[in-house]
């Protein structure tokens, strides 16, 4: 199971995720608005409480999303039906998941994966892989080296984290970090890597920093055409 419990208490007693990031909203915007909407399947791994999946479905997708917390489902699954919307929300486990092959014409991962070890992380986009469609995209948000991550943690293994004392990762279990050239090689080995951004900001008057690599793959595409290929 890729999934911490710690999770089920962080959705119960926060409320947060309510709207999706603006790099999302322009990877949706940039691949797939000018196609048919209805017949366009977006996968969500670790959805949470599904604030891509209501934006998803608001902007006439197809969305489903699946997370190992009951809790965070069943809130997502209320805010759907309070207006109107509609998805399909499983609570499972991301390193099975439990949907047929060259399904989906895009996931998303928006800081799921980085909550898993590097092990369980070839797992689950070993998963994501096998669901895509040929020439599916692949969105993931995930945190690199210069993250935040408290004054005191304790390490589990390359930048992989835990008991994070303070800051945003503060209470949230296994936090894993990538730098530039692992996040290349390690989506490099199931994707295309067609491109690889960060974003940053500053919180508490610039005393932590928060620091996300923005990487958007596709499937099955020669390696000759990969930017990053080396």
């Amino acid at each position: 199971m890729s999934w911490n419990p710690v999770w089920e208490d962080v959705f119960q007693n926060q409320e947060w995720g309510k709207y999706p990031h603006e790099s999302l909203i322009r990877f949706v915007a940039k691949y797939f608005y000018t196609g048919q909407r209805g017949n366009t399947r977006l996968l969500e791994v670790g959805c949470g409480p599904g604030p891509n999946i209501w934006y998803l479905s608001r902007e006439g997708f197809v969305p489903y999303g699946i997370d190992g917390s009951k809790n965070a489902i069943e809130k997502a699954q209320k805010r759907l039906e309070t207006e109107g919307l509609k998805g399909d929300l499983k609570t499972g486990d991301i390193t099975r998941l439990p949907y047929e092959d060259i399904f989906f014409n895009a996931v998303i991962d928006a800081e799921c994966l980085y909550a898993n070890t590097r092990e369980k992380t070839v797992m689950i986009l070993k998963e994501i892989k096998r669901v895509l469609k040929n020439g599916g995209l692949f969105y993931s948000r995930t945190f690199t080296n210069e993250m935040y991550v408290g004054r005191r943690r304790e390490e589990l293994g390359h930048l992989e984290y835990f008991n994070i004392s303070d800051g945003p990762l503060v209470g949230k279990g296994l936090a894993r970090l990538i730098d530039r050239n692992e996040a290349l090689e390690l989506y490099g080995k199931f994707f295309q890597v067609l491109s690889l951004d960060k974003a940053e900001w500053t919180r508490n008057n610039g005393s932590e920093k928060i620091s996300e690599w923005i990487i958007i793959c596709k499937k099955e595409v020669c390696h000759e055409e990969n930017l990053y290929h080396r």
